[in-house]
């Protein structure tokens, strides 16, 4: 094998995800297994989709899309799309981003005022 770290390793990274689902079978129970196993996909759905919208605003925000679906593809065209990036998407008002934080923090609040009574 290569020097390279594990994330970036494939064939380590598959390997390592076989040994740790052998390892966490243990003596559980088919139910026990299945319960974990779709918490550990439920993780898995919610990194999947966190980094399908960061992908989204970082290509929409650095321009030049590529879309294999567009008509101009479709149509023997480029499957670049010259669009411009979305620098006001990043430039909000600091006043704007100073209510959202704060309506953020009283939703925190009041979760952690649920989980105490």
């Amino acid at each position: 094998m290569n020097n390279r770290p594990l994330y970036l390793n494939p064939k380590a990274y598959t390997l390592s995800a076989l040994v740790i689902g052998y390892l966490m079978i243990g003596d559980y129970t088919a139910n026990q297994q299945n319960a974990i196993g779709n918490w550990l996909m439920t993780v898995g759905q919610i990194l999947e989709a966190n980094s399908a919208i960061q992908q989204a605003v970082e290509e929409k925000y650095q321009g030049n899309t590529f879309n294999v679906n567009s008509k101009q593809f479709k149509n023997g065209g480029s499957p670049y799309m010259d669009n411009p990036p979305l620098t006001d998407f990043l430039s909000q008002d600091e006043e704007t981003m100073k209510k959202i934080k704060e309506e953020l923090e009283s939703v925190i609040d009041k979760i952690n005022h649920l989980h105490t009574n």
